[in-house]
Formats: C-alpha cells, structure tokens, sequence
C-alpha cells in the first residue's frame, strides 16, 4: 500500500509538534500571512447573512478553507510536482471568464483542488486537507463536506426543466436526475446539456444539490455524441478505473481524463460564446475538427 502524501505528513507534525496546538499556519511555521489568509476563511454563517443559500454557503465554506490549506500547503516540498503542474495551467488557460478565457475560476479551482491529482497514491489537495484535519480535530461537519467534494466530478446532464426554484438535470452517464440550485443564476432551456459540476444535499434538511460550477453549455452535440466519446475512451485507456462498473470508469474519464490538463483543454478549444451565468461549448474532446478553436491542421 502506498503511503499518502498526508499522511506522512500528519506522522510528522505528531512527532514534532505538541499534541492539541496542531493548525494549518504550523505548515508555514505561524507565519503572519499564513495567520491572515486562516481569518479570511468565511464562516457559514456569514455566507448565509450575506445572501447564500445556506447549501452552498457550505460548499463555499469548504472551498474556502481548501484554498487557504492549498496556498499553505503547497509551499511544503511534497507539492513540488502539484504546483507546477498548476502553474503551468494558470499560464496557458488563464482562468477567469470570457473575454480573458472560457477556463471559469470555478471550474479551474475545483479542478487544482478536487481532481488534480499528484503524488504516488493520486492525492488531491482534498483529500490530502481531510486526512490531515481529520488526525487533528476537523470538525464533522466540515469533513463530510470535504468528502462530498472530493468524491465529485465534472459532469455532463440533460436539462429537465425548473420546478420550485430547482432544475432538474438529467446524468447521461448514471441515468438519475438531481434537482439542483444554480447559484450562477444561469436559467437554461429544457433539452439543453450541460458540463457542470454537482454536489449533492449534507444533509435530509436539503432536497436538493448546488450546480457549484458555471454551466458550460453543449451546443450541436447530442447525448448518443457524448456516450459515443465514453465508448471510445475506455477502448483506448488501459485503465480507466479499477471496478467493472461503466459508472465508476466513466466519472473517472470525467474527474481526470487521460492527462491532467484534458478538461481544461478541452474547455479552451471548444469555446463558442458566452452570457451571464453560462459558458457555450462546441465540439467532443477527442474529434479535433469539432472543436472551434483547435488547428484543422492537427491530427
């Protein structure tokens, strides 16, 4: 079994630090920025008095709190190799929002937080953030949260229509619908497919998930496209995820493709147009005519 890049870490800070005082500005040795970038982290409760549905004050909540871990803990020289490969993403995507890049904050960040992964056991900054806070007192309910969120992927969804201030979004990969709220306020058409990424109720006190992302919407591609672009995955990946379960290889393809930077690229050279709230996408990843912004002169 693999050692984590956590947990060796956690095996350090017991040795060296006194039990009970263990916190992230440990990993910066309690420099004053790193004092400063911890207060930052908004509560959930503020999020909710500042106007957020309280589900997705708790998913920003931990986003936040996974930032701040991400900053401080890359620093260490066990994310030597995740920082470059960031890096080097920023450089060439340069998230934002159109006109600067398709490439949205928010899908970058949940890609270098939840998905990236980096190390001999595939860490992510998630799970690496969880199993540290969990040797050191985390609180439950911050760590169910980082566990949905690592557990999530990018995916793709039928748009099913809105009822009650939900929308009901179809996964073309499992065959279940999820009624979500859309923070971006993008409202979309029934029919339309989305790229986007869920994350699914805390708690029974929810009936519904949070679209976390900006909707990329799929224009001229069809559902027997993007299960055609699966089929095609998983006959030229050697392995695309250890279980029998076409489920499970297929969140795989959409957590971390074939290599690190597949979904940013992917989102880069597809890019059509874009409104409030939404992104508009053409093309499948791996037929290179299809996508608007890669060279026809490419194979």
């Amino acid at each position: 079994m693999v050692d984590t890049i956590a947990s060796r870490l956690v095996a350090t800070m017991r040795r060296s630090l006194r039990p009970g005082v263990v916190r992230l500005r440990d990993f910066v040795q309690g420099r004053q920025s790193a004092r400063k970038l911890l207060a930052e982290v908004k509560s959930v409760k503020s999020l909710v008095t500042a106007g957020h549905d309280p589900l997705h004050a708790a998913y920003l909540h931990a986003q936040n709190y996974l930032s701040v871990f991400g900053e401080l803990a890359s620093r260490l020289s066990e994310f030597e190799t995740y920082r470059a490969v960031v890096a080097r993403a920023e450089e060439t995507y340069v998230p934002g929002w159109p006109p600067i890049s398709p490439v949205s904050n928010s899908f970058f960040s949940s890609w270098a937080l939840l998905d990236l992964p980096f190390g001999e056991a595939n860490d992510t900054i998630c799970s690496c953030a969880l199993e540290i806070g969990r040797a050191f007192g985390m609180s439950d309910d911050l760590a169910l949260t980082l566990e949905a969120m690592g557990e999530s992927a990018m995916g793709i969804y039928e748009h099913l229509g809105w009822h009650d201030g939900v929308v009901g979004l179809h996964d073309i990969v499992d065959g279940q619908t999820y009624p979500c709220i859309v923070p971006s306020n993008y409202a979309g058409r029934s029919g339309e497919l989305w790229y986007v990424r869920l994350l699914p109720p805390l708690n029974a006190s929810f009936n519904y998930g949070v679209a976390f992302t900006s909707p990329y919407v799929l224009l001229d591609t069809t559902k027997a496209d993007w299960l055609g672009f699966f089929d095609r995955q998983e006959r030229n990946r050697v392995q695309v995820g250890a279980d029998d379960d076409p489920v499970i290889r297929r969140r795989a393809i959409l957590k971390q493709g074939p290599d690190p930077n597949y979904w940013n690229e992917y989102v880069f050279l597809a890019y059509h147009d874009a409104q409030d709230g939404a992104i508009a996408l053409c093309g499948i990843p791996d037929i290179r005519g299809s996508l608007p912004h890669a060279s026809r002169e490419e194979s």
